[in-house]
């Protein structure tokens, strides 16, 4: 499977990637905050499951598709969480925090309602999905509708937290040296 996440190493390397023109860059809260074991690995995982819900998809493994993006939705939400719980906690790599706590949680911590609206419902299918499809509670074509409505859930989350909690680096001096710090891009607005 091809990977789209580059690890460009050096710092130096990073300041001279930074400087260009279709790219935004955004330093959001330390990964070490949300409970990244391995920065290296969590990075390349994002890029692997990103590829694999889209293939999921695409050949109509929907309870895959909806396992992968479920994933994809808590790993951003807890960015949020951390970024915005009032008492500066963090999810360490033990955090057994379930996944409808956390969307209440973020709630509380100012999420957009319609985004979280969103999030609540594919949680709900999601959990139909996993425990009622053998038991006759969903069937296939109804997976397929759920999926296929929220394949765009994870872009809009990706996008509402780089914009809630991170910090757009408009000068290379700013970029953090701390080992752990997270940057990630998007195309210029």
């Amino acid at each position: 499977m091809k990977k789209k996440v580059e690890n460009i190493g050096s710092y130096k390397n990073v300041q001279n990637t930074i400087i260009n023109e279709s790219q935004e860059f955004i330093i959001l809260p330390n990964g070490k905050n949300i409970g990244i074991i391995d920065f290296d690995k969590s990075l390349e995982n994002l890029s692997i499951i990103v590829d694999r819900a889209k293939s999921a998809l695409a050949n109509k493994f929907f309870i895959e598709f909806i396992s992968l993006k479920i994933q994809y939705l808590e790993y951003f939400l807890k960015i949020y969480w951390v970024s915005k719980n009032p008492k500066n906690e963090i999810l360490d790599e033990n955090n057994h925090k379930f996944f409808g706590t956390l969307i209440n949680e973020c709630k509380e911590y100012g999420f957009d309602s319609e985004l979280i609206e969103k999030i609540n419902r594919f949680n709900t299918e999601r959990v139909k999905a996993i425990h009622k499809f053998l038991m006759g509670g969903i069937n296939e074509s109804e997976l397929e509708i759920v999926c296929t409505e929220n394949s765009k859930l994870g872009n809009e989350l990706y996008n509402y937290v780089l914009d809630e909690c991170g910090e757009f680096i408009d000068d290379i001096e700013r970029i953090p040296k701390e080992v752990g710090s997270m940057i990630l891009s998007r195309p210029k607005k």
